[in-house]
């Protein structure tokens, strides 16, 4: 049976017009939770797990078509385009050439079918992940351990820097002082925080600034890109790259590339614990059942309460059952075309761009993002005048505020989401809108902090950095989704009804998932520890075995084994009749 979807939906599964223009600025619709009866444990309903029981809701949203739902995979798009897609990858093909393509859109399309998962959970019980992670076990470890990983690995504010940089380098070629980059890092920092904490609802002026931010960078850089010119024999080597499976150069695994292809494949798309803020967007948002969930406000609105359970249906409803695939199939549409499509048209550009303005056999710049980007803009200035120089560094400024914006809401929001659910709801004072604010704060004094520090002392955030930073965060960030690939999995196969769980081709392909980023973690958690026990570089720059490889190895391997034993074998449940597009 295929999975209905929006445009051929009966009227009993699609929304009304009206109602689906509803879903732009987000829906929320209180619940008395006192006159709700609690569902029951399975069967064909969610496992309740360690966590309060579900509350029975005898409907499921109506579905809107695709056009008004459109936002959340592009805060998404912005939060990677400024890091892996206009940076790294092409720092890589500058470097390397275009051999190693196949393992961007790999990455790609891995991200797709995970961050659909991450979704999942929030359509069928419109709890957020996070509480889900929370329900399988008494003490709620996982979403402890990713608040901590998302703050290790994204708390030092190096990614503060680069819009600044780059509106410092407009400002000198056209003819203005040489302006150090923190004041306009501070500037950045405080305008971000203005216009996150003064909004009504803080998701609805996010998805708006990064809507505009991402339509402002590609007509710059594609501009750019035509006039330069493109170069027939580079689009015929990315599309050979595109297919060279398992092709790579020597370096980017036994030199010093290889942490800068750890973070390359970490953000291809976004990355690390970012991911799971979909879930968290979805919920404000009030798509499927997160409509009976409140969204978090700024100062100018008002609190909307977060229950501490989730709301679902009975699965053998067919009606309900019906919208709960519209649901799934169009969240999945709208990822598809503004995360994986529009990602991989970002990267195709700015490749494009490196190759026809550096070349791609430039291994003295590999790692080296500043240089690449100042070569890029002088290049272009010969080609195309002062103005197309400017237009480069504007739609790289865009690019990386994009990044930098959707960073401090979703390590915001992740982390305040984490601890009011674990702890902040018992208390009078921390209320979801308070929670969100006061962390927001936090984060923003602090990395202005350390940001004036720098000013002051002269050094670079590098510099700066604490060397315990520098050792773990690099790990963390490949290492926490390996790790939620395997929990995210595992929830929705073994706790979600049968019916609304992944199908077949999704959980081999989170097997893949785990395969991918499983090795990558277990390779640069190896490399780290060698690192600090002086192990002799020639295990630690290559992949020769070793006993500390093999430990990792073996633990990968073995997690690899569980997650298969538990995911794979077909759950049970009233019919398995499954849409393709899960």
């Amino acid at each position: 049976m295929n999975e209905p979807g929006p445009g051929s939906l009966p009227d009993v599964v699609a929304s009304t017009e009206d109602e689906g223009r509803r879903y732009r600025e987000g829906i929320y619709e209180p619940l008395d939770e006192s006159s709700l009866p609690d569902a029951p444990d399975g069967g064909t309903f969610p496992q309740r797990g360690h966590g309060p029981p579900f509350k029975l809701v005898r409907k499921m949203s109506r579905v809107p078509r695709l056009r008004f739902i459109i936002g959340p995979s592009v805060i998404a798009l912005g939060m990677g385009l400024g890091s892996g897609e206009f940076l790294l990858w092409p720092n890589l093909v500058a470097a390397n050439g275009f051999s190693i393509w196949w393992l961007f859109w790999i990455g790609v399309v891995t991200q797709f079918v995970v961050i659909g998962e991450i979704e999942r959970w929030t359509i069928a019980t419109g709890e957020s992940t996070f509480n889900g992670m929370a329900r399988l076990d008494r003490f709620g470890f996982w979403p402890w351990l990713f608040l901590i990983a998302t703050l290790v690995s994204f708390f030092w504010p190096g990614w503060a820097s680069q819009s600044a940089e780059f509106t410092g380098q407009i400002i000198v070629v056209l003819g203005g002082p040489q302006i150090p980059w923190q004041p306009m890092a501070l500037l950045m920092l405080a305008c971000i925080w203005f216009g996150l904490a003064v909004s009504r609802i803080v998701y609805n002026v996010l998805e708006r600034c990064e809507i505009a931010l991402v339509a402002g960078f590609f007509p710059l850089l594609l501009i750019t890109l035509l006039v330069v010119g493109l170069v027939p024999s580079h689009m015929l080597e990315l599309a050979i790259g595109a297919v060279s499976f398992g092709s790579a150069p020597a370096e980017l695994f036994t030199g010093d590339q290889f942490p800068t292809l750890i973070l390359a494949v970490a953000y291809a798309g976004t990355g690390g614990t970012l991911l799971l803020a979909q879930s968290l967007w979805l919920r404000d948002k009030g798509f499927g059942m997160a409509r009976f969930q409140g969204r978090i406000a700024g100062i100018r609105g008002e609190n909307e309460e977060i229950s501490t359970t989730g709301f679902v249906f009975d699965a053998s409803d067919r009606t309900a059952l019906g919208r709960f695939r519209g649901w799934m199939k169009v969240v999945h549409q709208e990822l598809l075309v503004t995360f994986v499509l529009l990602t991989l048209l970002s990267v195709v550009i700015t490749c494009m761009l490196v190759a026809t303005t550096i070349g791609t056999d430039n291994p003295a710049i590999a790692g080296d993002l500043t240089t690449m980007v100042t070569l890029q803009g002088e290049a272009i200035e010969r080609v195309g005048g002062l103005w197309l120089r400017v237009a480069f560094l504007l739609g790289g400024s865009f690019v990386i505020f994009s990044t930098q914006l959707a960073i401090l809401d979703t390590v915001t929001r992740i982390t305040g989401c984490i601890f009011y659910e674990r702890f902040g709801y018992r208390t009078r004072f921390f209320t979801q809108k308070r929670t969100f604010l006061l962390f927001l704060t936090i984060f923003v004094l602090a990395a202005m902090g350390i940001i004036a520090a720098s000013w002051i002392g002269g050094e670079g955030l590098d510099v700066l950095q604490p060397d315990f930073l520098l050792l773990i965060a690099g790990p963390f960030t490949m290492t926490s989704m390996f790790l939620f690939t395997l929990v995210v999995g595992y929830m929705n196969v073994r706790r979600l009804p049968a019916e609304l769980g992944p199908p077949a081709w999704k959980r081999w392909s989170l097997l893949w998932a785990a395969v991918l980023w499983g090795w990558f973690t277990a390779e640069q958690l190896s490399r780290t520890v060698m690192s600090v026990a002086s192990v002799d570089s020639q295990f630690t720059e290559s992949l020769a075995l070793h006993p500390i490889r093999i430990v990792f190895y073996g633990l990968w391997l073995a997690s690899l084994g569980w997650f298969a034993a538990r995911t794979l074998p077909a759950a049970k449940g009233l019919t398995r009749t499954r849409s393709r597009t899960g």
